[in-house]
């Protein structure tokens, strides 16, 4: 028997859920759909988009609102992309000195090491993940096969490694209450008016409790490009 196992209206895993809020009130309202003591909860969020599209610094905006929520609150921070020196976590205000940094290289690899990170977590300790990105993850068959320079590599096991993953994951961070923050690509639909899908497959939806994609437009002042607004378009949500 669970050892969570209680009458649902009595259960822990839908009680005692933490909100942590960024400096940032219109994304509370994205993830909670709350202006006033919204914010995030534990679980996990898919933020897509385009390249430049601010992906990782909403990331690191919501962990520096768990840092401010949690001081004594470990980072995991799995990196496939190499893109986010030291001095961009700072810029946001994230903690370095409680950031652990675990380079990666497959699905398998993240699979392997974020389960058994989550198997010594104990429910309710101050961790927050964060995989940048997981758009951007080969399996390890598709790894090898182009060292063996095999071009009939079958595309289909990095999808089933993916939906391997996220079976694996979910229950783990739900029943521990750590929130993960994923990075993730899109890509344009071939319909007459295509629009943008989110790359992985249908387990990292289903999984998900927030999915965004990210849009961007020119700011301008007359015909000068002044900068850029982001503008979050929620994909899926359980809360918005």
């Amino acid at each position: 028997v669970s050892k969570y196992a209680a009458m649902i209206g009595e259960s822990e895993i839908y009680d005692k859920r933490w909100t942590a809020s960024t400096d940032i009130p219109m994304m509370d309202v994205a993830v909670s759909g709350k202006l006033h003591n919204g914010g995030f909860q534990p679980g996990f969020t898919v933020i897509a988009g385009p390249s430049k599209h601010f992906k990782t610094g909403f990331s690191l905006e919501f962990a520096a609102a768990f840092q401010r929520k949690f001081p004594e609150g470990i980072v995991i921070f799995y990196d496939s992309e190499f893109g986010s020196p030291p001095d961009y976590f700072k810029s946001r205000g994230v903690d370095m000195d409680s950031v652990v940094h675990i380079p990666i290289t497959n699905i398998e690899d993240l699979q392997f090491d974020i389960s058994a990170q989550l198997e010594n977590i104990e429910r309710n300790e101050p961790v927050f993940i964060m995989v940048d990105s997981l758009g951007n993850l080969a399996s390890k068959k598709e790894r090898e096969d182009m060292l063996k320079q095999d071009i009939k590599a079958d595309m289909s096991v990095r999808a089933k490694a993916f939906k391997s993953f996220f079976r694996v994951i979910t229950p783990l961070l739900n029943l521990k209450n750590i929130p993960m923050f994923g990075i993730a690509h899109v890509y344009d639909t071939m319909e007459m008016f295509s629009k943008k899908v989110v790359s992985g497959g249908t387990g990292m939806m289903l999984s998900a409790d927030n999915v965004w994609i990210v849009g961007r437009e020119q700011y301008k002042e007359g015909t000068e490009i002044k900068g850029y607004n982001f503008n979050i378009n929620i994909e899926k949500s359980r809360f918005v």
